[in-house]
């Protein structure tokens, strides 16, 4: 039987004088297209989407790092297991994923300024945190899923490894408004936005309720980036100026928004 959506919501609290405590606000959403099927490309679903929306509520032009760099149809999912890909039919991982109903996730976005920052998924039921052990977890499941639409994208496995670590040599004002390292900032002028969207089809395909949040209640002046010595990791600051962009710090307004999937 074909899942059934119970419930969506998308708590926007950022509302009136409220939205403008702030300079910054980073706002979630959920909205839904029609996209590809993607494991029968003749067919399309129902798709959601999540919305990242970054707004400048002040008269100055600010840049400053991204909570989730990744976007679209590859949000990096923080795995606790070690996958090791003695079967490389990925489509075949993907479609052995498990069903996760009847349990209920955080999803926290950008915990710390690392230069490509997972999605951490935490929650689950004693049950299901027990069976995680000998099962594929939830968080194992998506990772494949995802590991197979980018191989479908880019016609090659997902890169291994979470975290290309920036060098203090390479934060300078130059890179960070280059082609390479543009996409990993937000650039607002007054009351300008910027929105990235994230494809969730991995989390409706395994079901399970998730609410998505983002893990830091402030935006840092600095990256977390490669140390002195091999294996370590020193905070490198990030330049007050980028172009006519000043850098922004603090506090920012942002909202949750929670996505159940399948029977309940």
């Amino acid at each position: 039987m074909k899942p059934k959506i119970l419930l969506i919501v998308a708590l926007l609290i950022l509302q009136g004088n409220y939205l403008f405590s702030q300079c910054i606000s980073i706002e979630l959403s959920v909205v839904w297209e029609m996209r590809g099927d993607i494991f029968n490309e003749d067919s399309v679903v129902n798709t959601p989407i999540l919305n990242i929306t970054y707004r400048n509520n002040c008269s100055d032009n600010y840049y400053f790092f991204k909570v989730s760099p990744r976007k679209d149809v590859e949000p990096m999912v923080m795995c606790r297991a070690l996958v090791n890909y003695v079967d490389f039919d990925l489509r075949k991982r993907a479609k052995s994923h498990g069903n996760y109903a009847n349990e209920n996730f955080s999803v926290i976005i950008g915990k710390s300024p690392w230069y490509n920052k997972g999605w951490n998924i935490e929650g689950g039921s004693a049950e299901y945190i027990e069976k995680s052990f000998f099962h594929r977890s939830v968080d194992l499941s998506l990772q494949e899923i995802y590991d197979y639409l980018y191989s479908k994208r880019h016609y090659k496995p997902a890169p291994l490894g979470f975290y290309n670590y920036f060098t203090s040599s390479f934060i300078t004002p130059e890179n960070i408004i280059s082609d390479f390292l543009q996409d990993q900032f937000v650039f607002l002028k007054p009351f300008e936005t910027h929105i990235d969207t994230y494809n969730l089809i991995g989390y409706k395909i395994v079901e399970g309720c998730f609410t998505f949040l983002i893990g830091q209640d402030e935006i840092k002046d600095y990256v977390v980036g490669r140390g002195e010595e091999w294996g370590t990791t020193q905070e490198i600051e990030l330049p007050e100026i980028v172009g006519e962009y000043l850098r922004y710090s603090g506090a920012f307004n942002t909202n949750k928004v929670t996505v159940c999937f399948g029977e309940r």
